[in-house]
């Protein structure tokens, strides 16, 4: 027997969102990849503007709900019910926050350093523009030997980065990247916990590889999104254009991605499945957006614990694996994403400091 499927829907929010990362998208296409500045601080600012927008939404929806839920659930809940939520205000949505651990162990607080040059090393300069770091290669002073730097976003945050050689990453909470300052020798290489979005800078004759624990993806110039955090049973590869290979450490199989696939790889025993996506709805969360299809409570949970920064304890095993569907803004109150859920299912939070318990 099939599980139900409980649908999310915040009126007018998924297509008009979607159509902004599809814009967005073709807008990155077409830019100088030597132009940091416009291609950081433009997408930053527009950002800002839809996070205005969205908390507009999140305050009207509270408002215009029931949602279009089914029959089901409007003949359990009576338009009277009381919700159990605990007062959640200081349980707020993540925002441009992450460390950088340099070759030395020395580590800058991003979020707290004013937009300036931060250092120098190995003949690159490294600047903060916006909410976002860019590192640019001066040729004249440029040594060819490898020292790396760490970008580590904690839950609760997210923040960009471009490289050294125009590449630009976008990390979700609870990730960390590391890159060498300078891309010297005849390959890329960088090193990935947590999910980022990845625009690859074209060089046939250097290409670049995005290595996690279980899977190593090669591209020469492309861009997709690498899930894979410690502690998942199932991390993913979703190719947005272009060409990758991705490699399965465990089995020792290569696969060829096209545009539109995704591999997910079980990581206890190391199957892998190729299927096809809709590639706006798996990078929705870098323009704002979370996007559930068909995924279970504790899938949906996973995501929002890292970005409002908050842990979930379940009374009922069987919440777990309720599904969901549909989209939330991603810069939403708390206490709106919570009532959401409520309305449309029969599960139950309440909140305690910073832990949500969820009953049946």
């Amino acid at each position: 027997m099939e599980k139900d499927e409980h649908d999310i829907e915040v009126p007018g929010v998924e297509q008009a969102k979607l159509d902004e990362a599809i814009h967005v998208l073709k807008r990155m296409e077409a830019v100088d990849k030597k132009k940091g500045y416009d291609r950081l601080v433009k997408p930053l600012r527009q950002r800002e503007r839809r996070l205005r927008a969205w908390r507009r939404i999140a305050a009207c929806a509270a408002v215009v709900f029931p949602l279009a839920i089914g029959s089901l659930w409007l003949s359990k809940t009576p338009s009277t019910e009381i919700l159990p939520l605990v007062k959640a205000d200081s349980i707020v949505p993540g925002s441009n926050k992450a460390r950088l651990i340099l070759a030395d162990k020395s580590e800058i607080v991003l979020d707290t350093v004013a937009t300036r040059d931060i250092i120098e090393l190995a003949g690159v300069s490294v600047r903060k523009e916006g909410d976002g770091v860019i590192y640019e290669s001066r040729q004249q002073t440029r040594e060819d030997k490898i020292v790396y730097n760490e970008l580590v976003v904690p839950r609760g945050g997210e923040y960009d980065v471009i490289l050294e050689d125009g590449t630009h990453v976008w990390l979700n909470a609870e990730s960390r990247l590391k890159y060498p300052a300078v891309f010297a020798g005849k390959e890329r290489r960088v090193y990935l916990e947590g999910e980022a979005y990845f625009d690859v800078a074209r060089d046939t004759a250097k290409p670049f590889f995005v290595e996690t624990r279980e899977q190593s993806v090669q591209v020469l110039g492309t861009a997709f999104n690498v899930c894979a955090y410690a502690g998942e049973s199932v991390n993913y590869a979703t190719l947005v254009r272009g060409r990758v290979l991705v490699e399965d450490k465990q089995m020792g199989v290569n696969r060829v991605l096209r545009p539109g696939e995704q591999v997910c790889l079980n990581v206890s025993d190391g199957e892998a499945v190729v299927r096809e996506v809709d590639v706006r709805k798996e990078i929705a969360w870098k323009d704002g957006l979370f996007v559930f299809n068909g995924q279970t409570l504790e899938q949906i949970m996973g995501k929002l614990a890292r970005w409002y920064n908050i842990t979930v304890f379940y009374q009922n095993a069987e919440a777990k694996e309720m599904l969901f569907k549909g989209n939330l803004p991603r810069y939403s109150d708390f206490r709106t994403v919570l009532e959401v859920l409520e309305k449309s299912s029969d599960v139950k939070f309440t909140i305690r400091d910073r832990v949500v318990v969820i009953s049946i």
